[in-house]
């Protein structure tokens, strides 16, 4: 599937990854997993080689590589278990954005910080009464001298106090269909008058809520037109949809199930052919993403098929981990550090992740109603 650069690009990305540096980074964050952090100096090597962001311009601290680059990259950082919140918030998801959106000089201030591993950034975009539903989201943007006011609340978003800035979807405008009076903003974090407070939840990622009372925003940090949001939410969405991400961590998910079923029940056969079918599914799902990519780089990606990888991806991942509950009974839910925990607590921390895969940029049951709305069934129940 990969051309001989593309492997050759593999080879260089998992040769940093395999530094016993990375490894004892990852493996310190592993065993403390209270702590809301990330892998600031694997982040911050990639940033320094240039592949981090190495689908980014060189200016902004990319190599200029072909999209699939980054595609290589989060395979690599699932298979050599290197958190990926981060890069999937402030890489993928929030620079896939400034990419689309932002003007000249947004994207010489935002875009080489994040390229280089020194800063982070997040979405904020779901709301509690709103939920995947973006049309909905109440918080508002009013007009104020050289800028605007943001009032409102946003949650749940993840690492958000290690965030520099976050992009904010704001109602700019009342009146008329709610898709067309949405408006995007980037707001500095640590301003006094945004509070971020932490939620209480089950996720294994701490998870945030985000107040703005009388957030100022300059004029200058609004993204893209105002009232012109949503094409960019959409256009963005579909970007973060492509269910790679879902689909590098089901397979290295896979990998540790083979372990397991090898290790501790090496005799029951129908463990293995569902390990088989769930490969099978994986490989088809790794083809449906990356053919997503090519559709990306043709300027032809749709929300539907978007919707449709990541549904997909996002099941398998849960499936998987349903498989290594069924392989280690109890001591699957045993975490690092406890006696007898399955793969030393990977296997946990596996099923306390499944969930929020099913959940995370929009719920399974939204993507199936994108796609039955695609096919004409919007209607239906």
């Amino acid at each position: 599937m990969l051309t001989p650069d593309e492997r050759r690009f593999r080879d260089e990305v998992a040769t940093l990854l395999r530094r016993p540096e990375v490894t004892a980074e990852c493996a310190t964050l592993a065993d403390t997993p209270g702590k809301d952090e990330h892998p600031v100096r694997t982040y911050r090597l990639l940033g320094t080689h240039g592949m981090l962001a190495p689908d980014w311009p060189r200016r902004y601290g990319g190599l200029d590589g072909p999209v699939t680059y980054q595609a290589i990259l989060q395979e690599e950082l699932a298979r050599h278990d290197v958190p990926d919140t981060v890069f999937i918030n402030a890489i993928k998801n929030a620079g896939a954005l400034l990419m689309l959106a932002a003007d000249a000089d947004q994207k010489a201030r935002y875009l080489p910080p994040l390229a280089a591993g020194t800063a982070t950034m997040v979405l904020l975009y779901s709301e509690p009464e709103a939920g995947s539903d973006l049309a909905s989201l109440r918080t508002r943007a009013d007009r104020v001298d050289g800028g605007w006011q943001l009032t409102g609340v946003k949650c749940p978003s993840v690492k958000t106090p290690l965030a520099a800035h976050g992009i904010v979807a704001a109602r700019t405008t009342e009146s008329g269909r709610p898709e067309a009076g949405i408006t995007l903003f980037i707001v500095r974090i640590r301003d006094e008058s945004v509070r971020v407070r932490l939620l209480a939840t089950l996720n294994p990622e701490p998870f945030y809520e985000v107040t703005f009372d009388g957030t100022f925003v300059a004029e200058d940090d609004v993204l893209g037109p105002v009232d012109g949001g949503w094409f960019m939410l959409s256009a963005g969405l579909a970007i973060e949809r492509t269910g790679l991400d879902y689909n590098a961590k089901a397979r290295r998910w896979l990998d540790v199930a083979e372990e397991r079923i090898r290790a501790v029940a090496p005799g029951r056969a129908e463990l293995t052919d569902r390990l088989v079918d769930l490969r099978t599914q994986a490989a088809a799902g790794r083809l449906l993403a990356w053919r997503l990519l090519e559709r990306q780089i043709e300027g032809d990606l749709s929300a539907e098929e978007a919707a449709m990888s990541k549904w997909f991806n996002a099941e398998l991942g849960a499936k998987v981990a349903r498989l290594c509950l069924e392989v280690d009974g109890t001591y699957a839910v045993l975490e690092r550090g406890e006696p007898d925990a399955a793969r030393a607590g990977m296997v946990a921390a596996m099923l306390s992740e499944a969930p929020g895969l099913r959940l995370s940029a929009g719920t399974s049951e939204v993507m199936l109603h994108i796609v039955a709305s695609g096919l004409g069934l919007g209607a239906a129940s």
